[in-house]
């Protein structure tokens, strides 16, 4: 909403509103262009500002008193979907990255290319491009691109968000278990995302990923042309290298090499996220060079695998993982990368689906490439039904079995004190960090969607 938000003011609207839990990129994003905002829902700040119409974000609900003053008061209002298709997408192509995972980053990555391409694109990205230290772009080219979110649109739209984005080119990057408090099974998430290919005009094209079936199932839904990636697509990898700045490996398109590709990106996963996004550049006419030369610049986004601290053979990485699916590989890019490290993982059960217990029993295997490993409780588990609520003392007694050291700690800051009373001691219980701490040097990957109380800052300030 921060990145929609700026791009509204810089096409010349007057922007504010409320959020009250506005915190690190976003909240600097939005002084940076001078946004004012209210950090609670009076309904009052409505009723001072007067606005045109007012965008309801989906986390806001029925009982909000400024979602109530809005309604009782007959105000004009829309869905933050709807406002992007009335107001960026109408005679443009847009160009709409899906997938339960990696579409942050691919979105990124196809709105750099295209820019360092030339092509002038608008561009809405769930994140803080670090190129550009903003998830936006305010192009007068043909191409819009988006991230298309498959969460609902607001408390009156159950539909997925991409469903507004009038897709002329779609791209299908995975369909994993995710968001489960909404959609409840494997089985609703494909059906929601069945619906994108049946968007895509027959001039259009839908990208889709080769190695994944659930993708793949939905191909006969499509009218349009299909490109694909990844093992046995059109667009492929073949040769992949990783070392401790990022990796590199050849780009095949219809079996036949155009070139390599360095990217200062960590992890396999990214090497799909890279392909995706070169599927839809070859396919609006960028050449291989300007492709190859867009990866060696891209930087990155903002709390993916992002190292915000580097001194005295101690990283601090802070990522958004949470999910089973997204913490493995963001662990498992840790531990290809540097393999010489010791990797401590410090989790926050933050989200719909990470808060209950949904992945409970799936979550153990995930956390195998570290070391050590922290769980804290689940972000206000206090507003959660008991019985649903995940157990972040279950997942360490199982990972405990796995004979992979963690600790089941309430807050960051018990987290902290366990650290720093801990880690100059060589005791049995701190047997594996304190075995390796002489010799290796550490990670710290902090995985949490939200602030999770400062505690980025708090380790930073440990090890200073």
């Amino acid at each position: 909403m921060a990145n929609l938000a700026c791009l509204l003011k810089k096409k010349g609207y007057l922007v504010s509103g409320s959020d009250i839990d506005t915190f690190g990129p976003s909240a600097e994003l939005l002084k940076t262009h001078k946004i004012s905002y209210f950090k609670d829902h009076n309904p009052s700040h409505i009723k001072l500002f007067k606005p045109d119409i007012t965008v309801i974000g989906n986390a806001i609900q029925r009982g909000n008193p400024s979602l109530e003053y809005v309604l009782n008061n007959r105000l004009l209002y829309c869905s933050m979907p709807e406002i992007i298709k009335t107001q960026l997408l109408l005679n443009k192509k847009p160009i709409v990255i899906t997938g339960t995972s990696g579409k942050t980053t691919t979105t990124a990555l196809a709105t750099w290319i295209l820019y360092k391409a030339g092509l002038k694109p608008t561009a809405l990205v769930g994140g803080i491009m670090k190129n550009l230290n903003s998830g936006f772009l305010n192009g007068n080219g043909e191409y819009v691109v988006l991230e298309g979110d498959e969460y609902n649109s607001s408390f009156y739209d159950s539909s997925p968000k991409f469903m507004h984005y009038l897709p002329y080119i779609g791209l299908i990057n995975n369909i994993q278990p995710d968001h489960l408090d909404i959609y409840g099974s494997i089985e609703e998430i494909i059906k929601a995302f069945r619906k994108l290919p049946r968007l895509i005009p027959e001039k259009g094209l839908l990208v889709m990923n080769a190695n994944d079936k659930n993708s793949m199932s939905l191909k006969n839904d499509a009218k349009s042309k299909i490109e694909t990636f990844g093992q046995g697509g059109s667009v492929m990898a073949k040769n992949i290298k990783t070392d401790s700045v990022g990796l590199d490996f050849n780009l095949y398109y219809k079996n036949k090499l155009l070139g390599k590709i360095k990217t200062k990106l960590l992890g396999k996963h990214n090497v799909e996220n890279i392909l995706a996004a070169s599927a839809i550049a070859l396919n609006v006419g960028i050449s291989f060079k300007k492709i190859a030369e867009a990866m060696a610049t891209f930087e990155g986004v903002k709390r993916r695998l992002e190292v915000i601290y580097d001194k005295n053979k101690i990283k601090i990485i802070d990522d958004f993982a949470h999910n089973p699916d997204k913490v493995l590989a963001s662990l498992s890019a840790l531990r290809s990368h540097f393999p010489k490290h010791q990797i401590v993982a410090i989790f926050e059960p933050r989200t719909g689906s990470s808060r209950r217990k949904f992945f409970q029993n799936i979550y153990p295997p995930s956390f195998k490439p570290a070391d050590l490993v922290y769980i804290a409780e689940p972000y206000k588990k206090s507003a959660l039904d008991k019985r649903e609520v995940f157990s972040s003392r279950q997942l360490v007694s199982d990972l405990n079995k796995n004979s992979t050291e963690a600790y089941a700690l309430a807050t960051a800051d018990d987290i902290i004190t366990h650290i720093k009373t801990n880690r100059l001691k060589t005791t049995a219980s701190f047997r594996s960090f304190q075995r390796r701490r002489k010799t290796f040097p550490t990670i710290f990957c902090v995985m949490t969607s939200g602030g999770f109380d400062d505690i980025h800052q708090k380790l930073i300030s440990l090890f200073k």
